[in-house]
């Protein structure tokens, strides 16, 4: 089978990471497999790693912006050569939806919703369009964890074509990395206590709740935030908060890195502060690592965390304080919330999220 996958680019991101581990396992079945962003610089980490895994990745453009039509003709161009169009992301969901209809191609093209919610439901012109793209150019729109789909079906009960993919990561990566020492990945002693947040710098990510909770902590626990660059507004912004706390030297930027499982190894903690999620590749990998995580009680990590990791009241910096007192004051608390947590990734290893795809693109080839 001859699949093309097509998103808006190859940053670091959930969807980029998911797309990585799906196709490696798509190759590993027989199939070719071509990874499409709209633009793409020719090295970035998740570009080098997809190539580093023979995953073909052939952008429709090096540079510019995502947000040109022109992407709708470049598309066309390449339909025919493939049996299966998979479609990530907005505005791809767009350009490559206009690109089906117009061209009256037979490939059958499917969507995956990555989210739980986004703004263009709150705007009755754009949700209009959503509903239109969907029904018109997707065989099947695909929510990334059954919560997904739940908003999914509220935003657009009469989309009817619609199922739940969980996402997935390979687990095996993250519970066998070689941990760093703490001394070589921070500068620190090794009987510091490290939390690390994995995630780009947007305000939904809401790294500033962690920066408030550090300062109500013992000096010797640290953060550690990894996902940005260092001229990232939203970086610069949680790095100025961290000056202000007075915690600027318990505060760790390490910006986007390729050695994720093996900073994930060496941390006592994981966290994520979002106030929403897809379905949280980064809980995942978090609990994957063996490490307790805590998350935020919303959408898209309730799902993935409760029963296993610790949730607390989204942006509740002192309830998200206590938690860490309590790992880091409790041991057997600890080891008892880490064992769980680790057991609840192997629920999410990828090999079940790319059999399941699989039986997606066999059912709509067939129909």
């Amino acid at each position: 089978m001859k699949i093309l996958h097509i998103l808006d680019g190859l940053s670091m991101g959930g969807a980029e990471n998911l797309l990585i581990g799906l196709a490696e396992k798509q190759i590993m079945e027989g199939h070719e497999v071509t990874v499409a962003p709209l633009v793409c610089s020719e090295h970035t980490p998740v570009r080098d790693k997809m190539e580093n895994k023979s995953i073909s990745v052939r952008p429709f453009a090096l540079k510019g912006s995502v947000y040109s039509p022109f992407f709708i003709f470049r598309i066309m161009k390449v339909l025919k050569s493939y049996d299966i169009v998979h479609v990530h992301l907005f505005p791809a969901l767009y350009w490559a939806g206009i690109a089906k209809m117009l061209s009256f191609s037979k490939v059958p093209f499917l969507y995956t919703e990555h989210s739980t919610k986004n703004k263009r439901r709150e705007n009755r012109f754009l949700h209009a369009v959503d509903l239109i793209i969907y029904q018109q150019a997707y065989k099947m729109v695909i929510a990334c964890s059954d919560k997904a789909l739940e908003t999914l079906k509220e935003a657009y009960p009469s989309l009817k074509h619609v199922c739940a993919i969980n996402n997935g990561v390979d687990t095996s990566v993250f519970n066998e990395a070689e941990p760093y020492s703490k001394k070589e990945l921070l500068g620190v002693d090794e009987n510091c206590f490290i939390l690390t947040m994995v995630a780009r710098f947007m305000t939904m990510k809401r790294q500033d709740t962690i920066v408030e909770s550090m300062a109500g902590l013992p000096d010797n626990i640290h953060a550690v935030f990894v996902g940005g660059e260092e001229h990232d507004e939203g970086l610069v912004r949680v790095k100025q908060m961290a000056e202000e706390k007075g915690v600027a030297d318990r505060v760790h930027f390490l910006y986007i890195r390729k050695d994720v499982p093996r900073i994930l190894k060496t941390s006592d903690v994981v966290i994520m502060a979002s106030d929403y999620e897809g379905l949280s590749l980064s809980s995942i990998e978090g609990m994957a690592a063996g490490k307790p995580f805590i998350a935020t009680n919303v959408n898209g990590l309730r799902e993935v965390v409760e029963g296993a990791g610790i949730l607390f009241n989204n942006r509740d910096s002192n309830a998200l304080k206590d938690i860490i007192i309590n790992l880091y004051s409790d041991r057997s608390f600890y080891t008892e919330i880490a064992n769980k947590c680790l057991e609840r990734a192997k629920h999410f290893d990828n090999t079940k999220m790319a059999e399941a795809y699989l039986k997606v693109y066999k059912q709509v080839l067939s129909s």
